[in-house]
């Protein structure tokens, strides 16, 4: 019997011969993008990685939970590695979703920043394969031409300058299928790439899923109004039918993710937002064009739109709207929704909408991906048509390009930088060249088609690298060592295994001087610092009111506490890297070259039993000491106070004049606003005790802080308000709060003081109280908490757990309805005396979510069914039923460009419809 070896390999190799121009057009884009990044030298040339902005705080730590979740068998529904606990089905679906990384599972922990590399390469490289395979499939062909447009997709502006958002650039990649999808929907009837492309991008990405939902529903109307002709009214209808019967299809597919998250996502800040009472606008609209350029800035947290699609785009798109053979109603549909997308970049109701009614927190635009794409489309058909073109006429359209890199110059409310100027000028006329060489000499087509890929491929290494480059300068990438990798990383995971084999059922414990605001994730331990836009609002007030550091929004993170704080919501251990050593409450029980792990005496269970009185109780905005104090009397009912305050005296003053307003109110206004500035505030200190400072701040106003303890520094982030712990201070030490406010500072404003020290003896008194209480753990798992409490009488339960509609509680097998202690925490009611009590989550509205993609799953098996009329993507239309602007039959590969005089395309349908 003949081995089935050299057949199968065979086969193998003629799939990679028959697909060889897709795989090009994966692989160059993704070589310069690894080239761009080696340059700046990531690993392994250098010791650095490409990890900058959210992918270094958020999103890397949340794919090293997942990373973990994926290889021990975890469940997905809920994680306690951050912010106390929370959704991971939400987090999951916002940041994590996409199949493509189950490749975390082939990399060490120590090396997830090369996963995130290798992640983004792939992702670059598909969306310009499926941009290829997107022309491919709507042209009968196949041609270097097209690898080439398909490079300007995935090396676009937006690619670029939001590469670090890897979970946006699923939806990139799959956007040309989508459309693909469409394309064969309405012209064909064939559903089934479109309905899965629907529910792919709806499962992968939750977030950049609504603008390509919004463009598709925009494009459907361009489709089909350049495949179908007025007069077939019943077929338009199919039509309209198909895309909605599908559409929901698909989305019904991803409900199992898609339904929780939106439900979850309205308990975020970002669902606060109001419709804009006035419509305005944003720039002139001149200033669009300078995007299109070369080496533009790349827009990360401000500025215009990312809209630079490559130089050749800017020529072949007025080609596009003056080639004879594309039909005037395609040019009409496609000019409409060009500026539909440039209205809404413009104007603020647009922007709003498009946004999912919500204006971004920085990353403005996040649409403009969409516009890239319209604009290839046309780009290529457009180069097709060239052979329409004299080469006067094409000199003539690169004269006017020229002419208007020119006038951008002048007329841009920001001028345009020297470089971009004379290389997009340049690039315009090596185009030209190319364009019309065969104009004046003869030379065979294949010459010249690869002669534009020359030129296309050093246009965008040029532009790849410099951009690259741009982004490091400003945004910076990271440096490997020390975050995922390197000896300190190794210890922290050491420490972390150590302790959790010490016998503890559960336990919390957090890093500082934190690395990122998600460390808990990173190195696998349960933190309650958390930086997530799934974040629901309420707990992250309550937690800014305790007095750690916040952005307000969708963040709170551990970089000080009390120690009271600590004992509440059960941190047991710290590990240090460095800082503070002044600390007498905890005991230090590892020390390394790196790091010291320093054990909590008085940290609590995961909940307790309180008095009634936790029902009325909420904290403040302001004092976080006073939210502490009365937290503890609502639990214990004692009326004794764990913080008492001390006095403050405005030492000195830089530059700056500081009035003390009020107890704790400074008001200061500055000297010359040219230089730096700063004051000196010191603390009464007359006897030995734990001091702790609450330091409140308009966020990012002063420039730096730290406190002067006799001749001991301990730095703080002063940009944001946060707890300073001291530490124990004898009597008699000096106790200085120095804050410094840069030139650039505003020129008055305010800050809130807070000094505060510990009475040991009430402190040790509350937490024995409350210990007697507390819930004994006897299982905990990912998403299930088992154990017992005892209440000396009738109470009410605090669990240290942000409150979440999820979370189902039962007492002695009894379900109990859940609390929300101050909006944010969960609570229950116990009578008094011993329970068994069980919490179990599971997050809202997810079985309805599984019930929906059950359904919709069982209805896509039972149309693919043998014997449906559907079967393989829904039946064909009969030619005589569809009138269809069908292109003529073409060869089947050519890999050059139409000679002058050859036969024109005719009236195909070649613009939108592809």
């Amino acid at each position: 019997m003949p081995s089935s070896k050299p057949k199968l390999k065979e086969q193998i190799e003629q799939r990679i011969q028959k697909n060889r121009l897709a795989i090009m057009a994966f692989v160059l884009p993704a070589a310069i993008l690894l080239i761009s990044y080696l340059i700046r030298g990531v690993f392994p040339i250098g010791n650095r990685d490409i990890l900058t902005i959210d992918l270094y705080h958020q999103y890397a730590p949340f794919l090293a939970e997942l990373q973990r979740k994926l290889s021990t068998g975890g469940s997905l529904l809920y994680t306690w590695a951050g912010g106390l606990g929370t959704n991971f089905w939400a987090l999951y679906a916002y940041y994590l979703a996409s199949p493509l990384n189950i490749i975390l599972v082939l990399f060490p922990a120590s090396w997830l920043t090369e996963a995130v590399l290798t992640l983004t390469l792939i992702k670059i490289g598909l969306c310009s394969a499926f941009f290829f395979v997107y022309l491919r499939g709507m042209y009968k062909k196949e041609n270097l031409q097209m690898v080439a447009v398909s490079m300007f997709y995935a090396l676009s502006a937006y690619a670029l300058a939001y590469s670090w958002d890897i979970m946006w650039l699923d939806g990139l990649f799959m956007l040309p299928l989508l459309m693909l999808g469409l394309n064969r929907l309405v012209k064909e009837g064939r559903w089934l790439l479109y309905c899965l492309s629907v529910a792919y991008i709806l499962y992968s990405n939750y977030y950049i899923a609504f603008f390509i939902v919004l463009f598709t529903i925009l494009y459907f109307p361009v489709v089909m109004i350049s495949s179908l002709k007025i007069r077939q009214g019943m077929q338009i209808l199919k039509a309209i039918g198909r895309f909605i019967a599908y559409s929901v299809l698909g989305a019904a597919l991803s409900a199992v993710l898609s339904l929780p998250t939106y439900f979850s996502l309205q308990l975020t800040s970002a669902a606060d937002d109001s419709f804009p009472r006035s419509i305005t606008h944003y720039f002139d609209l001149f200033d669009y064009i300078g995007q299109h350029f070369m080496l533009v800035s790349p827009t990360i947290r401000s500025g215009m739109p990312n809209m630079y699609a490559g130089v050749l785009a800017m020529l072949l798109i007025p080609i596009y709207f003056l080639a004879r053979s594309i039909p005037l109603k395609q040019k009409v549909m496609n000019l409409a929704l060009i500026l539909v997308m440039i209205l809404s970049f413009n104007i603020n109701v647009l922007n709003f909408i498009w946004h999912g009614f919500h204006f971004p927190n920085q990353l403005p635009y996040r649409n403009s991906f969409v516009y890239i794409f319209l604009i290839l489309t046309l780009a290529y058909p457009a180069l097709r048509r060239i052979h329409e073109f004299s080469g006067k006429q094409i000199g003539t359209i690169a004269l006017s390009g020229v002419g208007l890199v020119l006038l951008a110059q002048k007329l841009n409310d920001e001028p345009m930088e020297i470089q971009t100027l004379y290389v997009t000028i340049i690039f315009i006329a090596l185009y030209a060249i190319v364009l019309t060489i065969d104009r004046f000499r003869k030379i065979r087509k294949a010459d010249l088609a690869i002669a534009l890929m020359i030129v296309v491929i050093a246009e965008l290494t040029l532009n790849t690298i410099l951009t690259v480059h741009r982004i490091d300068t400003t945004e910076y990438y990271s440096t490997r060592e020390g975050y995922l990798a390197g000896q300190e990383v190794e210890d922290i995971r050491d420490a972390v295994a150590d302790l959790s084999d010490d016998g503890d059922v559960f336990f919390r414990m957090e890093s500082i001087p934190p690395k990122t605001i998600n460390d808990g994730f990173m190195y696998g331990y349960n933190g309650l610092s958390i930086f997530a836009s799934t974040m629901a609002m309420k707990p992250v007030s309550f937690f800014e009111n305790m007095g750690y550091h916040s952005n307000s929004i969708n963040s709170y993170k551990y970089e000080s506490s009390t120690i009271l704080n600590d004992a509440l919501f059960g941190i047991k251990y710290l590990i240090r890297r460095s800082g503070n050593t002044n600390d007498t409450l905890r005991e230090k029980i590892i020390s390394t070259d790196n790091i010291e792990v320093y054990e909590n005496p008085y940290a609590l269970s995961v909940g307790y039993a309180g008095t009634n009185d936790l029902l009325d109780w909420y904290s403040e905005v302001g004092n976080p000491f006073e939210a502490q104090n009365t937290l503890v009397n609502a639990l214990t009912g004692s009326e004794s106070d764990v913080f008492y305050e001390l006095g403050r005296e405005v030492l000195q003053e830089d530059n700056m004049t500081v009035t003390n307003s009020s107890t704790h109110y400074y008001s200061f206004k500055r000297t010359n606003t040219g230089q730096e500035s700063s004051t000196v505030v010191s603390i009464d200190n007359d006897e030995d005790r734990h001091v702790y400072l609450y330091f409140q701040t308009a966020p990012n106003k002063p420039s730096r802080g730290y406190v002067m303890v006799g001749e001991t520094r301990i730095d703080f982030n002063a940009r944001r308000s946060t707890l300073v712990e001291v530490g124990y201070v004898e009597a008699g030490t000096p106790i200085e709060l120095n804050v410094f406010y840069s030139s650039s500072a505003d020129t008055s404003g305010m800050f809130q003081l807070y000094a505060f020290a510990l009475d040991m003896d009430v402190f040790e008194d509350a937490v024995q109280a409350i210990g007697q209480q507390q819930v004994t753990v006897s299982k905990i798992t990912d998403r299930t908490i088992e154990g017992l409490v005892t209440a000396r009488k009738d109470s009410i339960v605090m669990m240290t757990i942000p409150y979440d509609k999820g979370w189902t509680v039962t007492v002695d097998g009894q379900k109990v309805d859940t609390l929300a202690i101050d909006k944010a925490l969960v609570g229950f009611p116990v009578s008094a005396g011993t329970h068994q009590i069980r919490l179990s989550y599971l997050p809202p509205w997810f079985l309805a979510g599984v019930a929906i993609s059950a359904g919709a799953l069982l209805i896509l098996i039972i149309i693919l069914m043998p014997g449906s009329k559907k079967k393989k993507g829904g039946k064909r239309p009969d030619v005589r039923e569809i009138t269809l602007e069908r292109p003529p039959e073409e060869t089947p590969i050519q890999d050059e460009l139409p000679k002058q005089g050859a036969e024109p395309d005719g009236t195909e349908n070649d613009g939108s419809e592809g």
